[in-house]
Formats: C-alpha cells, structure tokens, sequence
C-alpha cells in the first residue's frame, strides 16, 4: 500500500495495480467475511478505482432509483412533467453508467441551460 486517499470524503486504502494484483484473493476473502470497506487501485498516489462488496454496489445503485423516483414525485407534486430523454439520462445515472457531472450536463444541454 502506498497511500491512503479521501474520496467522497472517506479515507480509504489504495493500493498500487501490482498490489491489488497481489491481494486480491485477499480482499475478495475480507468481502466474504463482511468486511464493508472500499479498496483503492491506482497509480502515482492517485486512486483511479475502487473496489467494493457487490452489496454495496447494489446498495448505491438502488439508493440512485430511489433518488430518482423521490425527484419524479416533486415534479409531478408541482404539476409538471419528466421527460422522455430526462427519464433516459437520469436512468443511465442510476445504473452507474454515466457520473453525476456527466449527468447533469447531459440534462442541461438537452434543455440549453449553461
């Protein structure tokens, strides 16, 4: 291991890509076992993925639909409406497959926002 990093506000271990290589049956085990917190992977002292149980994978994941459905309902609470290709971009954001920042800029290009 050759640094500790903050991501999201949380210091987590990374490790370099030789390391992770090296411990991954290890941490795999520690997941096994309950072991909830995220691994690092990255070089130069920069974590450029993390690796997490698959619980808390699904756990994100979900918390994003539920996010999503919450933000549907004040829209529609004030008597409006989500769009289709609104619906579309924030449902590729619950999935994990674009970032927040992605996101966002996807939805203020669609409407000319800056």
């Amino acid at each position: 291991m050759y640094t500790n990093a903050y991501t999201c506000f949380m210091l987590i271990e990374t490790l370099s890509v030789r390391e992770a290589r090296e411990q991954l049956p290890t941490v795999l085990e520690r997941f096994r076992n309950g072991d909830r917190t995220p691994v690092g992977v990255g070089s130069h002292r920069k974590t450029e993925a993390v690796m997490v149980p698959v619980e808390v994978f699904d756990e994100l994941i979900a918390e994003r639909a539920r996010s999503i459905t919450e933000a549907a309902a004040s829209v529609r609470a004030e008597g409006l409406v989500v769009d289709s290709d609104t619906e579309a971009i924030t449902e590729q954001w619950a999935r994990g497959e674009i970032s927040t920042a992605q996101m966002r800029e996807m939805v203020r290009r669609l409407y000319g926002a800056p």
